[in-house]
């Protein structure tokens, strides 16, 4: 990523606009059905339990892992159109222009993938499924200003769906239904 800023620098380019996603964050902060409410309490139950069993104590850490299961409801089954979704979102925030993904030392270009938000480490990255039409999933990116992630979480409240969306912070264990 750095030498590609130094090429764009050196030639006096305009910089793309650029979400950068660290590999360990895709789903930490996800949008589910809101149907999914009480499943998510109850894995957020299950989480606590887990690391106060599993505490390494002493400098931290844990003594196992916990693998969340599958939510009983994806975002794909509510079948949210893709192109609607991307309209809905670039109406409330900026588009960017690439999404990357990797470590901080490696990363890489995302494909396929649309990304929203308002500065290079807050957004939403929207992900179609194989044909392209209907949205995947979605994953936010919260690593900047409290203002810029609720303005993304707001967006979110402006998509169109049979049921509202829920955001899921698996990271801090919350759930929000509207920002």
């Amino acid at each position: 990523m750095l030498r590609r800023l130094m090429k764009r620098w050196v030639k006096n380019e305009k910089s793309p606009r650029e979400l950068f996603v660290h590999e360990d964050d895709w789903g930490q902060i996800e949008v589910l059905p809101a149907s999914c409410r009480a499943w998510c309490e109850a894995e957020f139950a299950r989480i606590a339990r887990f690391a106060t069993a599993h505490a390494a104590g002493g400098d931290g850490g844990w003594t196992d892992i916990y693998v969340r299961a599958e939510a009983p409801m994806t975002l794909a089954s509510l079948r949210l159109s893709f192109a609607d979704t991307i309209t809905a979102l670039a109406a409330r925030l900026e588009a960017f222009d690439i999404v990357t993904s990797g470590t901080f030392s490696a990363p890489g270009p995302v494909a396929r993938v649309a990304a929203f938000g308002p500065e290079g480490s807050v957004g939403i990255v929207v992900i179609p499924d194989a044909s392209g039409a209907i949205v995947d999933a979605m994953t936010l990116v919260c690593n900047g200003s409290e203002s810029a992630c609720r303005e993304v979480r707001r967006a979110v409240t402006m998509i169109s769906s049979a049921q509202p969306l829920l955001i899921v912070e698996w990271n801090r264990l919350t759930l929000s239904l509207d920002a």
